[in-house]
């Protein structure tokens, strides 16, 4: 007897054999980037946006991603990270220490959403943190730049005094000593990540008090350029500023955060994410030394790699006591290696440098 099957069963049994390979098809993770700054300003941004572009050639299809720039922190950062919970992504990015507050405020809001914040030190359940040792790459400029001096005097433009500008300051200066004890470094202050008419007066001035090398912590290259014109050296943060100063360029510390952000996808894709705080330095090769000028000579560069090389080897630790901070109070204790937890909340600057730590 023939058994006559009608046409609603037949799209039924179809559908159904086409269920294994549906499951099996996972669909792209949507992954969104929120900057502070424009990407087109350079700097801390773009690095973020270069590491962005990295990710999606190495998983392809198997990613979606968003990147918003030119977000203020506050209320606005709030509504723009909300935005981008409800609009399915399942890791966010918020990239700006002061996305830090709203970051913890939407996590809260979005329990199944995971959130990664750059270079703060407040965790949740869906809330990591990551940051580049970037101290690491401060410490060799330092060096390098010390053995560059011929007054013996260092200019450094600084943004704000939070955590991961007093630790660049600091591993700058603790470089700088390591190759050439009576080093002096003097901080100027501007408190602005992208003001480049008071990043240049800060480095003017700097030059005008007899720095011969000027660095920065700014989004902007206007020190560079103020370097450039006064014929001293310059070194550069964040990505390659070699371009600002063809003629005095010493060296820039460039940011390569591929690697965290290759390691969050995935763990989100193997369903594996945990909330975390993750650093990388020179062993996954996050903080390198680029753009060194053709000025710059080669016993220099070869000074440098082989302070590289001792970190490497573990023989080298940025942060090895005896230190002690402005007011002579002993911050690390001699021959002791303080804990991430301490570098993170870090909130003072060696004695010996001139500027101080604002209030």
């Amino acid at each position: 007897m023939r058994k006559h099957r009608s046409p609603l069963l037949r799209r039924l049994l179809a559908a159904a054999m086409l269920l294994p390979a549906l499951a099996g098809a996972q669909a792209p993770v949507k992954v969104a980037f929120m900057h502070e700054n424009p990407v087109g300003q350079g700097g801390w941004t773009l690095s973020h946006e270069l590491a962005r572009k990295e990710l999606e050639a190495y998983f392809g299809e198997r990613i979606v991603t968003t990147a918003l720039d030119g977000v203020p922190p506050g209320g606005d950062a709030e509504r723009v990270m909300t935005k981008l919970a409800r609009d399915g992504n399942q890791l966010v990015f918020a990239t700006s220490f002061g996305f830090m507050n709203s970051a913890v405020r939407v996590a809260r809001r979005f329990p199944k959403v995971k959130f990664e914040h750059a270079s703060g030190y407040t965790t949740a359940r869906n809330l990591g943190t990551y940051q580049i040792r970037a101290y690491q790459g401060r410490y060799l400029a330092g060096y390098a730049a010390a053995l560059a001096s011929k007054t013996g005097r260092l200019g450094y433009v600084g943004s704000f005094p939070i955590p991961e500008v007093l630790r660049g300051i600091n591993a700058y200066t603790i470089g700088a000593r390591a190759a050439r004890p009576d080093i002096t470094v003097e901080v100027v202050w501007i408190n602005t990540w992208s003001d480049a008419g008071r990043s240049r007066e800060a480095a003017d001035l700097l030059i005008a008090r007899n720095a011969d090398v000027i660095t920065h912590h700014t989004e902007t290259a206007a020190a560079i350029q103020a370097a450039e014109q006064a014929g001293v050296w310059s070194v550069g943060y964040q990505t390659d500023r070699s371009a600002y100063a063809p003629q005095h360029h010493l060296v820039s510390i460039a940011h390569n955060w591929f690697p965290i952000y290759k390691r969050k996808v995935q763990s989100v894709i193997d369903g594996t994410w945990t909330s975390n705080v993750d650093w990388v330095g020179v062993e996954e090769d996050a903080t390198q030394l680029v753009g060194w000028g053709p000025q710059v000579p080669e016993d220099i560069r070869a000074a440098v790699a082989a302070e590289r090389q001792r970190m490497l080897d573990g023989e080298l630790n940025v942060w090895r006591g005896p230190l002690k901070d402005s007011s002579g109070q002993e911050r690390v204790a001699a021959g002791a290696i303080p804990a991430d937890d301490a570098l993170i909340a870090m909130e003072w600057l060696l004695e010996g440098i001139i500027g101080g730590v604002p209030n």
